[in-house]
């Protein structure tokens, strides 16, 4: 920040708006376009997925280790119940746990299912959410407090 002369605000903007998979990708913050990009050809957006996919499977690993293994997988959220690539990716990076992913089943998006293999030994789950029905929830709770 004093080498570049940057304000606090620009810096809020360059962690928050250009960095991760957008600063890696330089597409867009949306895993849609960086995915059509990187099927496209696009080395830079390939390369954010990577990143991300092996980020997520090592903290899925690191919880694995300190629970001593794991039964259920659950993917939700934007990217979790909408990306079957990412989920795929994610998932075969964790093989060696017993995650089998089933690659019929994985083609859905936004929808509550099951997408382990029948051979998986930890089954794997797509669950949608319902953010705005979360936040009207906890808004109700402070205001009636």
């Amino acid at each position: 920040m004093k080498k570049e002369n940057l304000t606090p605000d620009k810096i809020e903007e360059i962690l928050n708006k250009q960095s991760g998979v957008y600063g890696i990708s330089r597409v867009s913050v949306d895993f849609r376009d960086i995915e059509v990009e990187a099927q496209a050809g696009g080395e830079s957006a390939k390369l954010a997925l990577d990143v991300f996919h092996y980020t997520v499977a090592s903290y899925i690993a690191k919880c694995a280790v300190t629970m001593e293994g794991i039964d259920v997988l659950t993917f939700t959220a934007g990217v979790g119940e909408k990306g079957p690539i990412s989920r795929e990716a994610i998932c075969n990076q964790l093989e060696f746990l017993g995650v089998k992913i089933d690659k019929e089943k994985n083609k859905i998006r936004g929808e509550e299912a099951e997408i382990s293999s029948s051979d998986s030994k930890v089954k794997i789950y797509t669950i949608p959410t319902n953010e705005e029905l979360m936040i009207a929830r906890e808004t109700e709770k402070i205001v009636k407090q």
